[in-house]
């Protein structure tokens, strides 16, 4: 039971560690610090990448909630 807690409590940290990442590298984004590629497989891997984020994130949530 405790490592069940544990684990969902460090997805939950793990998750918005990401998304302060995120954030950080949004606000660089938009003082024109980041140069954008034109890539559609880097596209593509941020949105894998944000969905497993956000999936983990309810996954630890709901296993917190409702268990």
């Amino acid at each position: 039971m405790i490592t069940g807690f544990l684990f969902a409590i460090i997805l939950i940290i793990g998750g918005l560690a990401v998304m302060r990442f995120g954030i950080f590298q949004i606000r660089k984004f938009k003082k024109g610090e980041i140069e954008v590629k034109k890539k559609i497989s880097d596209q593509i891997a941020f949105v894998i990448f944000f969905a497993v984020i956000v999936g983990l994130i309810v996954y630890s949530v709901n296993d917190l909630l409702f268990n």
